[in-house]
Order: structure tokens, then sequence, then C-alpha cells
């Protein structure tokens, strides 16, 4: 399966506490892009489920943003289990947020 990524993803371990449907959970990223994030967790939310996710970000601190569950990897496939989840409607100040720690960050791997 190709990249179907359009922006910059580094990898980023923020703790990220998450209310779906179902439940409220605490775990960390894996990575991070502006348009989403991977989520590390042993029990992911099933593919199409609408998630409340809140984490820090740069100077703006603690931030909530609505997403979608748009994959899941499962513990027996090879790899890390979690979910990729894609941000819905994100507020211009946290996408811009967001952008300066993933560029941050894709500064500091080049080096």
């Amino acid at each position: 399966m190709g990249e179907r990524r359009w922006n910059k993803r580094v990898p980023a371990r923020l703790k990220t506490s998450y209310v779906g449907d179902r439940d409220y959970l605490i775990s960390y990223s894996k990575d991070l892009s502006v348009d989403g994030m991977f989520i590390c967790t042993q029990d992911p939310l099933p593919v199409g489920e609408s998630v409340s996710l809140t984490f820090s970000i740069g100077k703006i601190g603690q931030v909530t943003i609505d997403a979608k569950v748009i994959w899941v990897n499962s513990a027996d496939i090879q790899g890390e289990s979690g979910m990729g989840v894609q941000f819905i409607d994100t507020p211009d100040l946290i996408k811009e947020e967001i952008l300066k720690f993933v560029n941050k960050i894709a500064v500091l791997l080049a080096e």
C-alpha cells in the first residue's frame, strides 16, 4: 500500500486522552501530523468511530480536537497496536501550533 498522507508526519510521544462512544482512555501518540496522529493502545476503537482527543501542544498547551478513527493496527498484526485518527475541523490556531511542532521535529531529525 502506498503512502496516502499529504502532510509531513513526525515521531511524537504525546500523552493523549480520548473519549469515544464507549469509553475514556489515556494513552500516548506514536506520531503526529497536522492532519492526525497514531495512538498506541491495546484496545483500539472501531474504524469510523468519532473520538474527542485531548493533548498538549506547543505554546497553547492543552487542546481538544475532534477526530475519526480511520485505521486500526491490531495486536496480531506485526507492528505497534493502536489506531490512526484523522483530525476533524481543527481550529486554525491549533493547526498552526501543530504545524510549528511538526516542522521543528522534522528539522531536528534532518540534522
